[in-house]
């Protein structure tokens, strides 16, 4: 880390600054006691190595989990992200990651080989169902928001063996919840013939809490909305890609940062921020920090797909101010 970085550390360390002004005080106290507001936009937040989660804007609060202990940017279920206003984003990819991984995964589970694909605005799955005799099936369907807030995938064709079967299935009875029985605690149930996704279980840690309230797909993605999906940013002069944390107590690494000013800033603008949770040291290492005069901080950081390929990044102001300018002489 630069030196500003912990020079700024003991500051924080010290204890909340003195002087702050009455509003100030009053917007802190509104919010939840131990929580750390946070605002992001437009930032590619790798949860784990294989599930990325895009970020179109999100508005929130990270809440501790355990009494008297504040959020730990190092420790993901120190805290759940509680979220007001949004919109993200899941591609197939990580889709397919969190479906075959995290829910399907065990050997017990009762559908294996899950293969999905998102495309032409509907969702089409394939994989088996795990009986006595494996049974081979295929739904495509349409994206919903149930009334709770969880995502609905409709479906609208089921076959077997390249032969459609909900026509047969509706003749003797039987529904898809019929052949597939999930235990809780997984993130998805079947209602019928549709899959109920909820992303808060899901999802790996840290968890996610809010109310959908609307699902469309673009390309090869599943967009999710959250109350209003382009909330008012936290703060004025962010940054155009960013994650932000402000009031509250926030711990990450050896420093514990009291009042909370802090903002992660993409040194490339010109795309989304590629951020990593489990590996966000290493981006902080590559980058650098500034002091802000409210004795906040601001931190440049590489995006990680770069770092992790090994391509070039600014370590220094200068560097960046070098590398902006080559940009710019580039695109002219």
């Amino acid at each position: 880390m630069r030196n500003v970085l912990i020079v700024s550390g003991i500051l924080f360390l010290a204890g909340p600054r003195a002087g702050g002004t009455a509003p100030a005080r009053a917007a802190s106290a509104a919010t939840p006691t131990g929580s750390v507001e946070v605002d992001m936009r437009n930032v590619d937040l790798h949860l784990t190595d294989d599930v990325t989660l895009h970020v179109h804007a999100l508005r929130g609060r990270f809440v501790p989990t355990r009494p008297g202990a504040p959020p730990n940017l190092d420790l993901k279920e120190s805290y759940v992200v509680e979220v007001d206003g949004g919109e993200t984003a899941i591609d197939q990819a990580a889709l397919n990651t969190l479906m075959n991984k995290y829910v399907f995964g065990d050997e017990k589970a009762p559908i294996k080989d899950l293969d999905i694909k998102v495309e032409d605005g509907v969702v089409k799955e394939k994989g088996k169902l795990d009986k006595k005799i494996d049974i081979p099936f295929k739904v495509k369907g349409a994206v919903d928001v149930t009334p709770d807030g969880k995502l609905r995938i409709h479906a609208k064709s089921i076959k077997s063996l390249g032969l459609p079967i909900k026509p047969l299935m509706k003749l003797f009875g039987i529904e898809m919840d019929d052949m597939v029985k999930m235990p809780p605690g997984h993130g998805v149930t079947v209602d019928e013939n549709d899959f109920i996704i909820d992303p808060q279980e899901m999802m790996p840690p840290p968890r996610m809490r809010g109310h959908m309230t609307a699902v469309r797909i673009e390309g090869d993605e599943i967009v999710q909305t959250f109350g209003t999906a382009a909330p008012p940013p936290l703060a004025a002069g962010l940054s155009r890609n960013h994650i932000y944390w402000r009031r509250g107590t926030l711990r990450f690494g050896k420093l514990t940062m009291r009042d909370t000013d802090l903002e992660l800033i993409d040194q490339d603008p010109s795309d989304p921020f590629d951020f990593s949770a489990p590996r966000y040291n290493d981006m902080l290492i590559a980058g650098y920090s500034k002091n802000t005069p409210r004795l906040g901080l601001k931190t440049y950081l590489p995006d990680y797909d770069d770092l992790k390929a090994g391509r070039r990044v600014a370590g220094t102001p200068g560097a960046a101010a070098k590398r902006a300018r080559a940009v710019k002489a580039a695109a002219n």
